[in-house]
């Protein structure tokens, strides 16, 4: 029986680059709740972000792992929160900008405040000669301001090979830090302080929880899920993900497109099996 259900928002949950979740996503989160399976996000994602994306439906995120593991909820309450240090994060925009040059920095977000987050060590002009990773931003900063940051990534103007070497540079330069791709086709890359991961916050979840590991189902798309995919025996992969989830998981289900896990939910909240092997 399974009695803790969460999913992977991005390219999981929600296509990426949709604002919102649709209405079967969400029906599919609280079908589940209401049957006694806590059901929520496990995401890169922040909380000021799961407002924007379930709405007013609360009850989409009240129990969940947020930015990575950073932050861990349990039924409205917030049980868990890490933030990088401000001196790894200055090493690592050191790195991005010294490695990669023009078109790549590090990014900060302000989750109390909609709209503040703060690309660093890039220069307005530079940030609007690419709009592709910086269109949305309307700050930089020359060093990581102050206060505390608990979203950070790197957004970048690579094509994947030049991405991943950017990736490997700075796990070796940075080592008290994670870097990892939230999904195959990303042009980000999100940091975590090391040793902490999705798995690392439903860790903390199921010990909550009292549950076993056997009652408990991800749903996952990318590199930063195959923890909790190689640890959970009911792990699932939406068709889109990257080959290596698809591989990890033990069941599969449709695309993102077209709401397979919040089909998946509402089948579960029903009593029924969704998953293939």
């Amino acid at each position: 029986m399974i009695r803790l259900a969460l999913a992977d928002i991005d390219s999981t949950l929600i296509p990426y680059g949709r604002a919102m979740a649709s209405s079967a996503s969400i029906a599919g989160v609280q079908a589940a709740n209401r049957a006694g399976i806590l059901a929520g996000p496990i995401t890169g994602r922040t909380t000021g972000r799961m407002r924007k994306m379930f709405g007013n439906a609360t009850d989409c995120w009240d129990t969940g792992v947020l930015v990575n593991g950073q932050v861990v909820r349990l039924r409205g309450q917030t049980i868990l929160q890490e933030a990088p240090s401000k001196e790894a994060l200055e090493e690592v925009a050191r790195v991005v900008r010294s490695f990669a040059g023009e078109g790549c920095a590090l990014t900060v977000y302000d989750d109390e405040v909609d709209g503040h987050d703060v690309c660093v060590g890039i220069t307005r002009d530079e940030m609007l000669r690419y709009p592709g990773p910086f269109g949305q931003f309307s700050y930089s900063a020359p060093h990581v301001p102050d206060g505390v940051y608990l979203k950070t990534n790197i957004h970048m103007a690579l094509g994947r090979e030049d991405a991943v070497r950017l990736r490997d540079e700075l796990r070796r330069q940075v080592p008290e830090l994670m870097f990892v791709f939230p999904f195959p086709s990303s042009s980000t890359i999100d940091i975590t302080p090391a040793g902490v991961t999705k798995l690392t916050g439903l860790r903390l979840l199921v010990d909550e929880l009292g549950i076993g590991w056997d009652e408990v189902c991800v749903f996952g798309d990318g590199e930063n899920d195959l923890p909790v995919m190689r640890a959970v025996s009911n792990s699932v992969a939406v068709a889109n993900a990257d080959p290596e989830v698809i591989r990890a998981a033990r069941w599969h289900i449709g695309a993102d497109v077209d709401d397979a896990v919040g089909n998946a939910l509402l089948s579960l909240a029903r009593g029924d099996w969704p998953f293939v092997e």
